[in-house]
């Protein structure tokens, strides 16, 4: 079978995983200040993150429009996987849904199918990776959204941030609770549950949160035989690979994989910040 992999840009890669991967990227756009960053070139991200250090204000983000969608599509694919951030948290998932709809009536030859990946970052990169094995191992369209939504009902991903900074300028949370986690440098772990962000537990120092949360993995899930643990860092790779280590040390992944967050997770995660996802 013909089959196309695209994912908005929430998916975090490189330039050459990309293209190993063989995935087309969807762009989202991050404006700060009133200076749009559309996340395609990665070369920019330093800029970027210097750019939200500097301001004050809140950055702001776009989707890609059902549009920019069908503008990856491929007419001769036999069938079509996307990979969105969870709809709680954009308008890609929608997008993607729109675009779907309107290229399959020109084109009801080809099968479409969009992963709500309820999730973001490392979680999205976690689920590209999978689908692309199914793909690979020549299953039929079918099965392949069968395993991969059931892949998605099992991920867990998790985030820990070096600064609240963003989040207390985008109205995350009060500017009050920031200002005292930052006084009593408390760094804490959040985690995707339904594709909603929720608090998992609270820190003092981003080492023991990366401690806490390794030792926490062994009682979130059974077996890490089969799995890969995906870390996406912002600016943070010393810390990625000291939980890299942590996790080598205590579990037995098929594989711990680091990669730098793309423009929008640089966003979210700030500057300092890691995802993780297995």
């Amino acid at each position: 079978m013909n089959y196309q992999l695209v994912g908005d840009s929430s998916v975090d890669l490189t330039d050459e995983l990309e293209k190993s991967l063989d995935i087309q990227l969807v762009a989202f756009t991050i404006q700060v200040e009133g200076e749009d960053f559309v996340d395609k070139d990665r070369s920019q991200i330093q800029a970027m993150r210097e750019a939200m250090n500097a301001s004050k204000k809140a950055i702001k983000t776009s989707c890609p429009s059902p549009y920019d969608y069908q503008e990856v599509f491929n007419k001769e694919a036999d069938g079509i996987f996307v990979i969105t951030i969870s709809d709680k948290l954009s308008g890609s998932y929608n997008s993607a849904t729109l675009a779907a709809k309107d290229f399959q009536e020109e084109n009801p030859q080809t099968r479409i199918h969009i992963f709500n990946s309820q999730s973001a970052s490392a979680g999205e990169t976690n689920l590209a990776y999978h689908i692309k094995s199914l793909m690979d191992q020549g299953l039929a369209f079918d099965e392949i959204v069968e395993k991969g939504e059931k892949f998605i009902r099992e991920m867990e991903t998790f985030f820990i941030l070096e600064s609240l900074n963003n989040l207390i300028k985008n109205g995350r949370i009060r500017k009050s609770a920031g200002l005292i986690a930052k006084t009593l440098n408390i760094k804490p772990i959040m985690q995707g549950v339904k594709g909603e962000i929720e608090l998992f537990e609270l820190n003092r120092g981003f080492k023991k949160s990366l401690d806490k949360l390794a030792k926490a993995i062994g009682r979130i899930v059974e077996k890490t035989e089969g799995r890969t643990l995906y870390i996406s860092q912002s600016n943070a790779e010393e810390k990625a690979e000291f939980f890299k280590k942590k996790i080598l040390d205590l579990y037995r992944f098929d594989d711990v994989v680091v990669v730098p967050t793309g423009g929008l997770s640089s966003a979210y995660a700030d500057d300092g910040g890691i995802v993780i996802s297995f």
